[in-house]
């Protein structure tokens, strides 16, 4: 009966008032159109690319040249660090450049204002956004890639890599990449255009990393030490549990923090 209906009514109140149908235009961005197909072929390109040069074409170079020095390379002591920690770097940028506009943009254009004329909550509004991104992202962008990274990590090595400690790597690159992911949206909220949200979130990730030799010990209450510890996590080094954890955690209370100042700000904003 219902797909011979023109209107399909919503039974939804309170903050999640209009939130499935807004999910759902957000989700066909992603998987309405060919941006789920572009976006995992360049971060194929990209990460894997990446991983698959430090790997394998670094070495087999090395080696044609007779570089002294090739014998000694482990494609895999490489290969982590490029996709664990240069990768982390890159997901965050891509992550930014992908939604800096995504609220700002529409507040810019009157369409939040048009939106939220209708029966539709403010908290599900943001929401929306969050979640199709996230699950847009987290799929194409970190577990496809990821999938793919594993599985040059087992060709270079001839054995699987220890699955667990892999995986726990990947969530935090979930993590670190889901913290640039709220900030953004967050200052698209706050921020009066596009230029204020990309400058303040890409300062966040440079300045972040340049900071850390300043701030010592401070650091690991930010996200900007996350990408340093991972590599550490994959390869099983040992490391005091405040250096390990103590990021991760600290990471997700910040993205926490960022949704919550977003929901408070989009009560309170004029339109």
């Amino acid at each position: 009966m219902s797909s011979n209906s023109a209107l399909q009514p919503v039974n939804e109140r309170g903050w999640r008032s209009g939130f499935a149908n807004l999910l759902r235009n957000e989700n066909l961005e992603w998987w309405g159109s060919r941006r789920w197909l572009t976006q995992a072929g360049l971060w194929l390109l990209i990460l894997n690319g990446m991983v698959t040069l430090v790997m394998f074409v670094t070495p087999a170079v090395m080696q044609v040249t007779q570089d002294d020095n090739a014998g000694a390379m482990d494609p895999i002591s490489m290969g982590i660090p490029a996709f664990f920690q240069m990768g982390a770097t890159a997901l965050a940028i891509g992550t930014v450049i992908l939604v800096q506009g995504e609220v700002v943009g529409e507040r810019q254009s009157g369409i939040t204002e048009w939106i939220l004329s209708k029966p539709v909550a403010r908290p599900a509004y943001f929401l929306a956004k969050m979640v199709a991104h996230s699950i847009g992202i987290f799929a194409v962008m970190i577990g496809f890639q990821s999938t793919v990274t594993y599985g040059l990590f087992w060709l270079a090595n001839g054995d699987p890599l220890p699955l667990l400690p892999f995986l726990v790597g990947v969530g935090g690159l979930t993590l670190h990449t889901f913290f640039y992911l709220t900030l953004t949206l967050v200052l698209g909220v706050f921020a009066k255009t596009r230029r204020q949200v990309l400058g303040v979130a890409m300062g966040s990730l440079f300045g972040g990393m340049l900071l850390l030799n300043i701030i010592g010990r401070l650091g690991l209450i930010t996200p900007w030490s996350l990408p340093n510890i991972l590599p550490a996590l994959v390869i099983q080094i040992p490391l005091p549990f405040a250096t390990a954890f103590m990021p991760i955690l600290m990471t997700a209370i910040w993205s926490i923090g960022f949704i919550a100042a977003a929901l408070w700000k989009l009560s309170r904003l004029e339109f």
